[in-house]
């Protein structure tokens, strides 16, 4: 029987999307401090797997596990706070283009 420890595969990977997380983050504003969160999560997620890849003790795999678990709770978050701020915008886009209209159409007297 196969050790657990040849499952885990594409620690680094998952190192290079938490960088990217944590990047892209800094880069963003509101979601931003959700996406570093969520990055680190991951990178401890990564280095916990790789610690039990070489230890095989059980509390770094239950650390990932939860890192992992951490991770995901983050990133939908920010996807929820992303759909927040998306529907914002459009809403406000719409109200601008109804203002718009009314001020060309009253502009041009087409009351």
């Amino acid at each position: 029987m196969n050790s657990l420890k040849e499952y885990i595969k594409g620690t680094g990977w998952a190192k290079l999307i938490a960088v990217m997380s944590i990047v892209g983050g800094a880069l963003s504003i509101p979601i931003g401090i959700l996406a570093i969160i969520a990055g680190i999560k991951l990178w401890s997620a990564a280095n916990n797997l790789e610690n039990y890849k070489n230890t095989e003790k059980e509390e770094d795999l239950k650390e990932a596990l939860k890192n992992l678990s951490d991770y995901f709770t983050w990133i939908g978050w920010m996807n929820v706070v992303s759909l927040a701020i998306l529907a914002l915008v459009l809403i406000a886009i719409l109200v601008l283009m109804i203002v718009g209209i009314g001020i060309i159409s009253s502009m041009s007297g087409l009351e």
